[in-house]
């Protein structure tokens, strides 16, 4: 079971790899903040009808963090979706945290929590053998604004075995 973010839940459903989620991770909890971001202001969007099948299934679930204060203290330095993610993946005790956001990282690890961002879905999701050229989904979202260090753009690909301009041979 992981807690996620909104954005690799609106990336990934951009790029048609939603589903993604469910594979790789099996369980995912979304927050109630999580959940109005991609799904209540989010009409029209794909992620909206994705989030909203997914937690209808009961693969995505919906929990509300009950240590409010620390949500408030997050909130003073983060969004309000990346401060009750962190909490809810503390009080839940999930496997890891799912955000891109730089500050939201550091205190995701300053609190002890494993995390791993949109490119790392894609790179675990190919690891574990889910059919995926990773590097056309690294440029969808990349080309969709998704900010990724090359050096991390060159790693990811190096682990899949492809090269940029190279295209993944999907057996």
């Amino acid at each position: 079971m992981v807690a996620c973010n909104s954005s690799p839940i609106i990336w990934l459903s951009q790029v048609n790899h939603f589903d993604l989620l469910k594979d790789v991770f099996g369980t995912v909890v979304i927050t109630p903040e999580v959940y109005a971001e991609t799904v209540e202001r989010a009409t029209g969007y794909p992620n909206a009808a994705n989030a909203t099948t997914a937690v209808a299934a009961g693969w995505m679930k919906v929990f509300a963090p009950t240590d409010v204060n620390v949500v408030a203290t997050l909130k003073a330095q983060l969004h309000a979706g990346e401060a009750e993610t962190l909490v809810i993946a503390q009080e839940q005790g999930v496997d890891a945290v799912l955000v891109d956001d730089l500050q939201a990282r550091n205190f995701a690890a300053a609190m002890g929590l494993k995390v791993i961002g949109t490119a790392g879905i894609l790179l675990l999701a190919s690891e574990k053998g889910v059919r995926i050229d990773v590097k056309v989904a690294l440029d969808a979202i990349r080309s969709l604004g998704f900010r990724l260090n090359e050096q991390v753009y060159q790693d990811i690909l190096k682990r899949v075995g492809q090269k940029v301009g190279e295209p993944q041979q999907l057996e």
